[in-house]
């Protein structure tokens, strides 16, 4: 991987580079055919996220061309084949899933879902069918590209993280206890491994705030849509508790949104992780074989790794696997209060309806228009391509 060219043909990155093709996200394609994969994406993201992906692309080939050992390229490698086998294992767990939705699905639907467009459906039975696999082709591309890029990023980051913590390590190593302790600047090697260190340990946390401020946005409607649509896959379980055969597609429902929002916080907990990586290297390493200058330089690594980076949604929630947890456990809650009024079982329906659709009056403003403008985004984007694959005119 020497050129810039196989860094992005190889195995490591096959997936995101196809997906992200499909989406056109691609930042390397010509701008006719990012329009030809996929116009109404490249026309929202173009304006905010191809300048970012690019940029986060770019760091990416920078940090594989920088690496000098074979050692330090082996570490990044493994996790790029880690990338891999996280998105398999999420694939395998979520066509599980649709497995067991499928099963409660009667022989003669054909469709991929319930869909009412105010016609006969035996009389333009076709049309609506290839209009709904289309549209499921386009969220699912959508989806992959986004997660697989996400992936992508931060698995790059912890590796750059453990490449610098390799290097840390190795300083101060094969030497005495008769070193000396105030070398000549241009002789102490292990300073200028140290600065070299430094240099890549700022540049790290750097493209690690870089994917912070690309997904934190996406994070914040997503983390909003799941809690909505996991509240109205258990109103539609506790409203179906004597049939077990009506429970079985909510509840496939609700665990694919858990697991696909799992999958989201876990990788966020591993950077979280792995970003104190440089910390417990100095520790582990012989440091005290070192001059005091490179000692200096250790101790300002040291102070930045205090507060480890992080992915928030919106700035307000850090994600990770103990504020999933937290996520879970409110979720169910809300579905098992029923302390007040308002949260008996005699309202359910129309306080469920009222929040998403942003009027119910005992929601806080904000958390109103967080609820409100979501809906009203997915409903444009569903309604839209419904009225113009029928309109006449």
């Amino acid at each position: 991987m020497t050129e810039r060219k196989d860094i992005w043909q190889s195995r490591y990155y096959a997936i995101p580079r196809l997906y992200m093709t499909l989406a056109g996200l691609w930042p390397y394609h010509p701008i006719r055919d990012r329009y030809l994969h996929f116009v109404p994406t490249f026309t929202i993201c173009s304006i905010i996220l191809i300048p970012m992906i690019k940029a986060c692309l770019k760091t990416i080939e920078d940090d594989w061309l920088s690496l000098n050992t074979d050692s330090e390229k082996a570490i990044l490698q493994l996790f790029m084949v880690t990338t891999g086998l996280l998105y398999m294992l999420k694939s395998i767990v979520l066509i599980m899933i649709e497995d067991t939705l499928n099963s409660t699905r009667l022989a003669v639907t054909k469709l991929p879902f319930r869909v009412e467009y105010g016609y006969k459906i035996d009389q333009y039975f076709y049309p609506i069918l290839i209009h709904c696999y289309l549209t499921v082709y386009s969220h699912v591309t959508a989806t992959v590209a986004a997660d697989t890029l996400y992936f992508a990023l931060i698995q790059h980051a912890c590796g750059m993280f453990s490449v610098v913590g390799h290097m840390l390590e190795h300083i101060g190593e094969n030497i005495n206890a008769n070193f000396d302790l105030k070398p000549d600047k241009k002789n102490d090697k292990n300073y200028h491994k140290a600065f070299n260190c430094l240099r890549k340990h700022l540049h790290v946390i750097e493209f690690a705030e870089l994917i912070e401020s690309t997904f934190t946005h996406i994070f914040l409607v997503s983390v909003s849509l799941n809690m909505i649509g996991g509240s109205i896959c258990g109103i539609q379980v506790l409203m179906n508790l004597n049939d077990a055969k009506d429970i079985i597609a909510p509840l496939a429902i609700y665990v694919a949104q858990l697991t696909h929002l799992f999958f989201q916080f876990w990788q966020a907990q591993f950077l979280l992780d792995y970003s104190v990586a440089p910390y417990e290297s100095i520790c582990r390493g012989n440091w005290y074989y070192t001059s005091e200058r490179c000692r200096k330089l250790l101790l300002l690594i040291m102070s930045r790794t205090i507060l480890p980076c992080r992915i928030t949604a919106g700035k307000v929630a850090t994600l990770s696997i103990e504020s999933f947890g937290v996520f879970v456990v409110l979720m169910f809650l809300k579905m098992d209060e029923r302390q007040n009024i308002w949260q008996s079982r005699f309202y359910t329906v129309p306080k469920a309806y009222m929040s998403l659709i942003g009027i119910w009056p005992y929601h806080a403003f904000r958390d109103r228009c967080m609820l409100f403008v979501p809906m009203f985004t997915f409903s444009i984007t569903i309604l839209m391509p419904q009225k113009s694959e029928f309109d006449p005119n």
